[in-house]
């Protein structure tokens, strides 16, 4: 159905984020897998002129741990893919926006936040996601690092995405739907108030549409889902 409403027989990317109840308006094209991979292949001809990706690790899985990924070669590899794609992105006027991630390069704010400071007037962007970022380890103090995230990173961030986080029975994180996990409404819900501009949008994922609308507190012109 989202292939028909785009014009498109099949879409060249691997999911949309669509303006909720309007998925014709595309706000971005999601592209699986890790930018820093030898055999990674996205194609800039896609519904959206913003490409969402991950900044990508130096493990052999995409969510594998390997501390060069944290290290100076994780960013060195991360600057030279943006170095390889920024004249393609310049002349096909197409923009990539990473979402950080905590096994990833980008995956704290101080480390972001530095990425778009190198990179400023450059095709590139951030999307915040606030529970990919938290490790287990972090989780016992999570209201300063969901601070120290909106505050330094919500008002430059492209768009928002709003997932939870649970641990599973060894221990790991595991991305759920926004009230299945543990992340703190309130605290959650203030620092989206205070920090993320209105016209930013906030991302969801469809499943279990109703219950996330529920916990943010739905303002129709604020949220897409994905």
């Amino acid at each position: 159905m989202l292939a028909n409403l785009t014009g498109q027989t099949q879409l060249p990317c691997d999911g949309i984020v669509t303006r909720l109840g309007q998925a014709n308006e595309i706000a971005a094209a999601w592209i699986d897998g890790n930018p820093l991979s030898a055999d990674f292949i996205a194609d800039v001809d896609q519904v959206s002129p913003r490409l969402l990706m991950y900044s990508g690790t130096l493990s052999s899985t995409l969510f594998g741990e390997d501390p060069r990924t944290w290290l100076k070669p994780g960013r060195t590899a991360l600057d030279a893919f943006a170095a390889r794609v920024l004249p393609t992105l310049q002349t096909t006027k197409r923009t990539i926006c990473f979402r950080p991630h905590a096994r990833h390069v980008l995956s704290d704010p101080q480390g972001t936040l530095r990425f778009l400071l190198d990179h400023d007037q450059q095709p590139f962007e951030i999307a915040l996601s606030p529970a990919d970022m938290l490790a287990p380890d972090m989780l016992g103090t999570i209201d300063d690092h969901l601070r120290r995230m909106f505050e330094s990173l919500a008002p430059r961030a492209a768009m928002i995405f709003l997932n939870d986080i649970r641990l599973n029975a060894a221990g790991q994180a595991r991305s759920v739907a926004l009230g299945d996990g543990i992340l703190p409404q309130e605290l959650v819900l203030s620092l989206i108030r205070e920090h993320v501009p209105a016209t930013t949008p906030l991302v969801v994922t469809p499943q279990k549409l109703d219950q996330q609308l529920k916990w943010l507190r739905f303002e129709p012109s604020q949220t897409v889902s994905k």
